[in-house]
């Protein structure tokens, strides 16, 4: 009998495959269908069923695809808001058999109405449940998101905790396989671990401990979270399902002719991103490109892309292009036309078609900060509760995510120092305020982490 844990970078998503006796079943599959067929083969088994365990909303579910390469019976939860095309609907207490394995659902609405978990028991060795696959209903150290349904928070939020009553109710014994872990938007307070059990949470989950269900709902009502533009897109597309899985090649690279054009900003036929380091993209990087590296790509693609745009990569090499392309395809976005691997020598300061990113210490943020020039802007970049928590003396905040919205109000002649936790977003931003045409942009590198170490206070 095995458990296994898929870790989907970028979005930080744990998807399983749980088998026994030639059979397996997938919990909340990825696009990357190739992955789960490996590990089924690796255990002999055959891939019979797949499971969702809710509607998402950050990532393209794979459950359509794979169970068209599989023939395997796919089931959803109760409660969509739209029938789901490609599922069987599964309801509480209904079991499923793979191998030795019971399958067992529970209904916990709460992060969405159709939100179900999945208890599993060894039936070799006993009728008690061994570990429970809680989808976005319970995470290490926090619980799900309720903030879907804008005009249901507080029946959204009550649902949840009774949601959570029931996984409390298993056993202290039982372990917790969340689908998300540290760094997902799906929660907010997430432990940087990938499983745990109930008698841990119940102990030392926050959100577990808060025994009043009406202090539980207003503590729920009172979060913030961000909203990415591209989730309707996702909710849309998983509703209908996606059939294609991922190809393990995505990505090839540019053509001399189609080189030739990108690398011209005004011949360019659509946005170009630069995945390399934040290192590498200060140093030297081609005009107008945005630096999305690693993370940040998942993390931030979905804010600052513009949907049905075509797209082309700047990557050190093609492992690192196909891993960006691969991130991509998980949002829905699948109109990538190549890469560039070096930046070619005739990218000359006179054509403007290669940039730079100067970098500013603490300690010249603390003299302009004292001597303010007119038309500099310190740019926070961090998310809303990061600039509750720690506010930065005469900083701007824009959210990384929003600096669609806040490009109407830059000047291209103002100076923009970008900064946020560690400097990593601040470089993101940096190379947007750029593409954007603004002239004179820095990086105050280190950003709040610098600005402590150095001993300067924030108010």
């Amino acid at each position: 009998m095995f458990v296994e844990t898929i870790k989907t970078p970028g979005i930080a998503h744990l998807s399983y495959i749980i088998g026994n006796d030639g059979e397996a079943c997938v919990i909340d599959p990825q696009l990357d269908t190739d992955t789960y067929l490996k590990l089924a083969n690796q255990h002999g088994c055959r891939i019979t069923t797949v499971i969702e365990t809710h509607r998402n909303e950050d990532f393209i579910s794979g459950a359509k695809a794979l169970g068209q390469r599989t023939q395997a019976n796919i089931y959803h939860g109760p409660n969509a808001d739209e029938p789901v095309s490609y599922a069987q609907t599964i309801t509480e207490g209904e079991q499923l058999s793979v191998g030795a394995w019971c399958l067992e659902v529970i209904e916990t609405p709460g992060h969405t109405k159709d939100s179900i978990c999945v208890t599993a028991t060894d039936t070799n060795a006993s009728d008690e449940v061994i570990g429970v696959f809680t989808g976005d209903t319970l995470f290490v150290s926090d619980v799900g998101r309720t903030d879907f349904y804008p005009d249901e928070k507080e029946a959204m939020a009550a649902s949840l905790y009774q949601s959570l009553g029931k996984l409390s109710a298993l056993g202290e014994q039982v372990i917790v396989y969340p689908a998300h872990g540290a760094g997902s938007v799906c929660g907010g307070g997430m432990a940087d671990r990938e499983f745990t059990t109930i008698g841990i949470e119940q102990r030392s989950n926050p959100m577990l401990r808060i025994a009043d269900e009406a202090a539980f709902v207003a503590k729920k009502v009172s979060e913030y979270h961000y909203i990415a533009p591209y989730f309707s897109r996702m909710e849309a597309a998983n509703v209908s399902g996606v059939a294609e899985a991922m190809p393990a090649q995505l990505c090839a690279p540019l053509l001399a002719d189609e080189q030739t054009q990108w690398l011209d900003t005004k011949k360019r036929p659509g946005m170009l991103i630069d995945v390399r380091s934040h290192a590498a993209f200060r140093e030297q990087h081609i005009a107008g490109s945005i630096n999305l590296p690693g993370d940040l790509l998942s993390a931030y693609g979905g804010w600052l892309l513009d949907d049905d745009t075509p797209l082309a990569l700047v990557a050190d090499h093609a492992a690192q292009a196909n891993e960006a392309a691969r991130q991509l395809w998980r949002m829905g976005v699948t109109q990538v036309a190549g890469y560039v691997s070096t930046i070619p020598a005739a990218l000359t300061e006179q054509h403007k078609r290669a940039q730079s990113v100067a970098t500013v210490t603490a300690d010249t943020i603390s003299n302009r900060l004292s001597n303010p020039a007119k038309q500099w802007v310190l740019l926070d970049v961090r998310k809303r509760d990061e600039v509750v928590s720690t506010p930065f003396p005469g900083a701007l905040h824009t959210f990384l995510g929003h600096l669609k919205d806040y490009a109407a109000k830059t000047h291209a002649d103002t100076h923009y120092t970008c900064m946020c936790g560690s400097g990593a977003r601040a470089t993101v931003a940096a190379s947007y305020l750029q593409m954007l045409g603004c002239n004179n942009v820095d990086v105050f590198e280190g950003s709040l982490d610098a600005w402590q170490q150095a001993s300067h206070e924030v108010s």
